[in-house]
């Protein structure tokens, strides 16, 4: 596991479109696991700039597909992952609709729906890459505490600590509106992706980081469970790192 500090969010941000850049610029066909999260789309955000300023990497041949979507919404309600995908990244560069997955929170049949998703991604021949956000409770994708390491893409019920944690935001702006069920891509399904990143920043993660990095891997912290992956690297800013022991401080 490689541990990124930085000085800001915002050069977590960065840090983390630099690696984006590289692995496109590497791998032009890259199939890749998007999560949506505030801090993902820094990152998302600043790839954007640079495809525009640059010019110098494409983004036509990449396939992107969602860590997770709200139960209950259509593509096009605002709140779903579909629109913030859309908004913030796959409108903005080359890459046609068709190459960019998002299960339907709306579905009328969400196991199938689920069950049809990991077909798709294995159809793609797996994920080269997967940018995950870190839940306040230790979750990645939409992956609640006590999730399997051997789970796939399927229906989750969100925690009151997640369902707090979203509402009164830009998607959701109080409980009454914010969804209790997820579709979330399976633990297994993204430790079987030939990378991970994982972004986590602000004094907010850093029990959820102190926990992932020192505490007990198990599934009561899902994050943890992804530690033994050969290729994982958390980007993290001093905030989020501020409870870890030097020890661990040293491998950045």
């Amino acid at each position: 596991m490689k541990l990124l500090v930085t000085e800001s969010r915002e050069a977590a941000g960065d840090l983390l479109a630099d690696r984006l850049v590289e692995a496109i610029t590497a791998n032009p066909r890259l199939v890749l696991g998007l999560s949506a999260g505030q801090t993902s789309q820094l990152a998302y955000h600043e790839l954007v700039c640079r495809w525009h300023e640059q010019g110098d990497f494409s983004f036509r041949h990449c396939v992107f597909f969602s860590t997770d979507e709200y139960v209950g919404l259509a593509p096009g309600d605002r709140r779903s992952t579909r629109t913030m995908l859309n908004h913030h990244l796959f409108s903005q560069v080359d890459v046609a609709r068709e190459q960019t997955y998002v299960p339907r929170g709306d579905a009328a049949d969400l196991d199938l729906e689920c069950k049809v998703y990991d077909l798709l991604i294995q159809a793609r021949g797996g994920l080269d890459l997967v940018v995950l956000g870190l839940g306040h409770n230790g979750h990645v994708g939409l992956n609640e505490p006590g999730s399997s390491a051997r789970s796939r893409t399927r229906l989750v019920e969100l925690t009151p600590s997640t369902v707090a944690a979203i509402s009164g935001g830009e998607r959701f702006r109080n409980l009454a509106q914010t969804p209790s069920q997820a579709i979330s891509m399976g633990l297994s399904t993204i430790l079987e992706a030939r990378r991970v990143l994982i972004i986590a920043t602000g004094i907010g993660k850093a029990e959820a980081v102190q926990r992932m990095l020192e505490g007990r891997v198990g599934p009561g912290v899902p994050a943890s469970l992804l530690m033994d992956h050969d290729d994982l690297t958390l980007v993290a800013d001093r905030e989020a790192v501020s409870m870890l022991a030097p020890s661990t401080l040293s491998r950045a």
